[in-house]
């Protein structure tokens, strides 16, 4: 009788472990991943802008010298909200500000809520 309960005492412990091994697993597993999306897609939408601004079709609208550093979130509308822009040149901040306000967000998905910070450099060779 004695040697019945050790066997099912043994059992019972190996169970319970391997239970909280797996619940372990899976909340280590399934918090990280829900993070990542979301970096991935803050990634994406500050390419977006960068690219909008350092690469335009005319080249020569491109300011020659400043830096612009700027502080926006996506609403949910779609509508870019510009919460801060310094500059070290105003024609360099005016189109920055064009450029980001100009690019199309409705169909990006985001975390609602977030801010976007942004630095550009413009110095002409």
């Amino acid at each position: 009788m004695f040697i019945k309960k050790t066997k099912n005492m043994k059992t019972i412990n190996v169970t319970r472990l391997l239970v909280i091994a797996l619940l372990i697993g899976f909340i280590s597993t399934s918090s990280s991943y829900a993070a990542s999306p979301a970096a991935i897609s803050a990634k994406n939408i500050r390419q977006k802008f960068v690219q909008a601004v350092m690469t335009p079709e005319d080249q020569s609208t491109l300011p020659t010298t400043g830096e612009v550093e700027v502080l926006f979130m996506i609403t949910d509308d779609g509508n870019v909200d510009i919460k801060k822009l310094k500059s070290t040149d105003e024609d360099a901040a005016n189109y920055v500000k064009e450029k980001i306000t100009s690019v199309p967000c409705k169909d990006f998905v985001h975390p609602y809520n977030q801010y976007y910070k942004i630095k550009f450099r413009f110095q002409q060779d």
